[in-house]
């Protein structure tokens, strides 16, 4: 049953219309992996172990590059999603060194990602201990991004010939004082400059959904 006292702040980064993720520029991709890792040990507990996967794609105007899919079956599997164990993450980075730069279309497109995926509740900046409040059940499931419930934040790291990193955060109960000690707080750890325009604040309705309108970003946050 949802919690009619319950409410959040999320901030999603960014849209399907954006690409679903922020560019993290010229930044190398093993830097980008470091540097995500470091804000998931930093500023999360985990909910559950992370994903790590190649994905094989096909790149509208490019023929299909059969030498990199058979070097990526060699060393890590057949498929069009090949599962890469967390102790082999390394490797994987160093097999995309080896194929860089590859094949990409007009669109920057290349054939063979590697994503890693992660889902975590926010701690606490001073105490780290997880913020109180992130737990699906008390918003009935109810999304505030495809697939993403209030009270759930989740990311995901996609390296290929460059990299980008999505994010779906999810503050409940969050006053000003929270935020103000909190979201810099997250900031200061990301690979990325947050958007101003990405915030949004959720309230209970009468029927029991939710209601969400968008809100200026938390001062000093971005």
């Amino acid at each position: 049953m949802t919690d009619v006292a319950c409410s959040a702040v999320t901030y999603v980064g960014l849209p399907i219309g954006s690409g679903g993720a922020h560019s993290l520029g010229r930044m190398w991709r093993r830097v980008a992996y470091e540097r995500t890792t470091s804000f998931l040990e930093t500023c999360t507990e985990l909910v559950k172990p992370n994903k790590y996967t190649f994905e094989v794609h096909e790149v509208p105007e490019l023929p299909r590059q059969l030498d990199l899919e058979v070097e990526l079956e060699r060393r890590f599997g057949q498929g069009k999603r090949v599962a890469v164990p967390a102790n082999r993450v390394y490797e994987a980075l160093e097999l995309l060194d080896e194929i860089y730069p590859q094949p990409t279309n007009q669109w920057g497109m290349a054939p063979i990602w590697f994503r890693a995926q992660s889902s975590f509740r926010i701690v606490d900046p001073g105490t780290r201990q997880v913020l109180p409040g992130q737990d699906t059940e008390r918003f009935a499931g109810a999304e505030y991004v495809w697939s993403v419930p209030l009270g759930a934040s989740d990311l995901s790291l996609i390296l290929d010939d460059s990299a980008r990193l999505g994010i779906d955060l999810c503050i409940p109960d969050a006053d000003g004082e929270l935020l103000q000690r909190t979201v810099p707080w997250l900031q200061d750890h990301l690979p990325f400059k947050m958007s101003a325009k990405q915030w949004r604040s959720w309230t209970p309705t009468k029927s029991g959904s939710f209601r969400s309108r968008r809100m200026a970003a938390p001062n000093s946050a971005v």
